[in-house]
């Protein structure tokens, strides 16, 4: 994305046909005043499960590692519908990671977790929340497998 000020790559989720996901799109760029500022491209968009009935949604694993490996990983959500409510849980491997989480109407909110160990086998799922009139939805997530830097140790590690 051009409009990236920290030039990051970001690839748009276009594999719909086996998914069971739909994209939805807003018509205004939502309001963002967060550090990382992801672009408004990025955020103008959103994916949510095809059916309005569903309950729960499973994030694409674009993690490439078959064994566990630290991450850093950050989730952008904006609510796509005015005047619409919509609460989540987010799980991990059917374990609680975040708890109601709600979309705001027009601003970007960001959930991120510093260290967490992600692999290819790894589910990461959105959960509606009783109450919640809407299935859930993802409008952007970033995942950073934290490492050596330049793939060269820091430090000697046999001391």
């Amino acid at each position: 994305y051009p409009d990236d000020p920290y030039d990051r790559l970001w690839f748009p989720f276009t594999n719909y046909s086996t998914t069971g996901l739909s994209p939805v799109r807003r018509s205004s760029d939502p309001s963002s005043d967060l550090a990382d500022r992801p672009p408004a491209a990025v955020v103008r968009q959103a994916i949510t499960p095809s059916s309005s009935l569903a309950s729960n949604m499973t994030i694409p694993n674009l993690i490439t590692s078959t064994f566990p490996v630290p991450h850093y990983v950050t989730f952008y959500f904006v609510e796509m519908l005015a005047n619409a409510s919509r609460s989540f849980d987010i799980y991990l491997d059917d374990q609680q990671f975040y708890s109601k989480t709600i979309v705001p109407s027009g601003t970007v909110l960001e959930i991120l977790h510093p260290n967490i160990a992600l692999s290819t086998s790894s589910v990461l799922s959105l959960v509606k929340s009783k109450g919640s009139t809407l299935p859930p939805l993802i409008s952007a997530a970033e995942f950073y497998a934290i490492g050596p830097v330049w793939g060269v140790d820091a430090t000697n590690s046999s001391d």
